[in-house]
């Protein structure tokens, strides 16, 4: 019986130039949507993903972009849970105020995920 035979794609001149992918890499930092930063970088999703299957380098990139844009969303998570966010109060058309609210489930959820020992679900 004969193994099928898996071929790489090779990196060719029409690939992406080092600075597209440089490109590519601080807009998925800075977002953390691939769809988003291949569109900014004017890449296509499937060759950035097909980039990661063949290029180490590029692959240990993504990966430190993805993490780097998961602890700006858990920074931002906990700067809303400390200070809420601001929503417009209104009466009969016109904008009176303001009030300050805040997310008791964001709040839960960082609790949990930050110190699951204390905070988690028992008996679940």
């Amino acid at each position: 019986m004969s193994v099928p035979v898996r071929r790489r794609r090779r990196i060719t001149a029409a690939s992406p130039t080092p600075e597209k992918l440089a490109t590519f890499l601080r807009h998925l930092e800075e977002s953390g949507s691939v769809s988003f930063a291949a569109q900014r970088t004017g890449i296509g999703r499937n060759t950035v993903y097909e980039r990661r299957k063949v290029d180490p380098a590029f692959a240990r990139g993504w990966e430190k972009a993805v993490a780097m844009a998961l602890e700006a969303l858990r920074d931002a998570a906990i700067v809303r849970a400390h200070e809420g966010t601001e929503r417009a109060l209104w009466r009969r058309g016109r904008r009176v105020g303001t009030i300050r609210e805040y997310d008791n489930r964001l709040l839960m959820f960082l609790l949990r995920a930050l110190q699951p020992e204390v905070y988690g679900r028992r008996g679940h």
